[in-house]
């Protein structure tokens, strides 16, 4: 009679969610990576193994965000690792990647190794690193890529931290980098010039008011932008993303430089999906943000590019500020970027349940397909040989967006009292709760993920 299996913990009765289907099956668990995924798997398990009893809910691989801004070093009266990783465990996220836009910037490899040995220690879950790619720092991209750099992020346009924008020949040195080291280069694509020439004849004509930013950054500052970084990029031989794409001629375009040949992958935000310029007469400035929120025309072309297969990622660009900062009526003065990373997932089930997406695709565009574009290994999938990263998700829970339940350092968020339908259960990061019903579980276990090599991926 053959052993039972030494399973760590089995997930039973619950249904797993794919990119591609779903299915009634347990989950067994040994040593924090997935051991199998069937049906019966209890019958072969030890009699002492931890049962954790998923019926009626869905069980989802934990969701990757690769936009984030938990802003430590620098900023941390913002946020910190600590309680941004926190967020993202409540809000079902079991992998982050942090911006490098952070005091000082992450654009040496002295910086990075500082600030990943700063963060480390906090993470409540798993986390990547981007570098910078900045004037003239090409030699520290690579110096940087030996310590695990996720990617490399090139803001071509001004935001938090009023980073100068490389000119195109040291942008191009920064895209060989990269591509020699075979890490993805995420683009803030907006002309610099173009935005800072209308900034100017804003103020001089005396323009204060939330709109003024989004006249600020028409449309044709993103499709310029996108046109010349995908064109660079493939002559660079670089894997290009495109960070929070905001119009959609920009979605447009991107469709044209694909047809041409061009491979670049696209990524939609939450905020960009949920809200529309209306917003700005009901939160002013909260809902500033670097590209802004469009005309709903904008927002129903992002939907659409996400139907067609055109978006490959949606991420939440968490960019957390003080109070004070964000009740700034001067919106020259006003800080850009909100919460976002424990809202995602309620906000995209919310979404699921108005046939606006299925959870499906929340899963490929939220776990499936940044783990895989970035080469995260163990990330991304509920098979076995991965990692035991999970989110139990009641699709039929109801309540509303609550900042007093939430866990980021300043809950101020657009999206409060926002119906909501589908609840965060709990969320397991190789194999152990991080979060359940009673809050965050455990001291910080989270670990840096590095890029698998070139030739495992």
């Amino acid at each position: 009679m053959p052993h039972p299996a030494p399973y760590d913990l089995l997930l039973t009765g619950g249904t797993v969610v794919s990119h591609d289907g779903r299915h009634r099956h347990d989950i067994a668990v040994r040593d924090g990576r997935i051991a199998a995924v069937g049906e019966g798997l209890a019958a072969r398990a030890a009699r002492d193994v931890r049962v954790v009893d998923a019926a009626g809910l869905l069980v989802l691989p934990g969701l990757v965000d690769v936009h984030v801004h938990f802003r430590e070093p620098g900023m941390t009266e913002k946020e910190d690792f600590a309680s941004g990783t926190r967020a993202a465990a409540a809000g079902g996220v079991t992998t982050v990647v942090d911006m490098p836009n952070t005091v000082p910037p992450v654009a040496t490899a002295e910086e990075f190794r500082r600030k990943l040995n700063l963060v480390a220690p906090k993470a409540h879950v798993d986390f990547g690193l981007y570098g910078m790619l900045g004037q003239d720092n090409a030699e520290e991209m690579t110096a940087m890529a030996e310590l695990g750099a996720m990617g490399f992020k090139l803001f071509m346009g001004q935001t938090t931290g009023d980073n100068r924008c490389p000119d195109d020949a040291a942008i191009f040195r920064g895209l060989e980098a990269a591509a020699a080291a075979g890490l993805v280069v995420g683009a803030h694509a907006e002309n610099d010039h173009l935005l800072r020439m209308f900034i100017d004849r804003l103020r001089a004509s005396g323009r204060t008011d939330p709109r003024a930013h989004l006249a600020s950054r028409p449309a044709f500052v993103e499709v310029e932008a996108v046109t010349r970084i995908v064109t660079m990029a493939t002559e660079a031989g670089t894997k290009l993303h495109i960070h929070h794409l905001s119009t959609g001629a920009g979605l447009r375009r991107v469709r044209d430089l694909r047809a041409d040949g061009h491979r670049v992958s696209v990524e939609a935000l939450v905020a960009h999906l949920l809200l529309d310029d209306s917003a700005y007469d009901t939160h002013g400035n909260l809902i500033k943000l670097n590209p802004p929120i469009r005309p709903a025309e904008n927002v129903a072309e992002l939907w659409a590019g996400i139907a067609r297969g055109d978006v490959d990622v949606i991420a939440t660009d968490h960019a957390p500020h003080t109070p004070a900062e964000q009740a700034e009526q001067d919106v020259w003065c006003a800080h850009g970027g909100f919460i976002g990373v424990e809202t995602m997932l309620p906000l995209l089930l919310t979404a699921a349940a108005q046939d606006r997406l299925s959870v499906e695709d929340i899963v490929r565009l939220c776990s499936y397909t940044p783990a895989r574009r970035w080469s995260m290994p163990g990330k991304g999938q509920l098979a076995p040989g991965f990692d035991a990263d999970f989110v139990l998700v009641d699709p039929d829970a109801t309540g509303t967006v609550d900042p007093a339940t939430m866990h980021s350092r300043h809950n101020v968020t657009p999206y409060e009292g926002r119906p909501l339908t589908g609840a965060v259960v709990a969320t397991y990061l190789r194999g152990e709760s991080v979060c359940d019903k009673s809050g965050i579980v455990g001291a910080p276990r989270g670990r840096h993920v590095r890029p698998a090599p070139a030739g495992k991926r």
